[in-house]
């Protein structure tokens, strides 16, 4: 079965769940955005950052890695978003986020959480890294 992606979307980041999960609205153009909070605040679809995995939160190195992608991702911040699917753990996609510099080259989100030791590469295949 190939990969079928699609995007790249321009989003919004709305919040930051943990070191490989954050919530975004989604612009898809037309005027149509998909929103990653309901009317009540809370998420209605998060997206976990494609091909990573970061500790779990309820760890001290989970809210070390949280605080890491905090310092890159901001709320209100604009990213490239493309979709690689549903995650298999069901209630979100899997998505490949590039932040928007401006700069130089947009900086890929796995790639720094890799870079920065809070994540390992995880594509979905076989137990998850820890």
């Amino acid at each position: 079965m190939t990969d079928k992606t699609f995007g790249p979307y321009l989003a919004q980041v709305v919040d930051v769940h943990d070191g490989d999960t954050v919530t975004l609205d989604i612009d898809l153009g037309f005027d149509h955005i998909i929103r990653g909070l309901d009317f009540d605040g809370k998420p209605r679809i998060s997206c976990r950052i494609y091909g990573i995995n970061a500790p779990e939160l309820s760890t001290p190195e989970g809210k070390a890695a949280r605080a890491f992608l905090m310092d890159l991702l901001q709320i209100g911040d604009l990213v490239h978003l493309i979709s690689h699917s549903w995650d298999k753990f069901g209630g979100r996609y899997d998505g490949e986020i590039k932040v928007k510099t401006g700069i130089s080259d947009d900086i890929d989100v796995a790639n720094y959480m890799i870079k920065g030791g809070h994540a390992k590469p995880y594509f979905g295949q076989g137990p998850k890294p820890v």
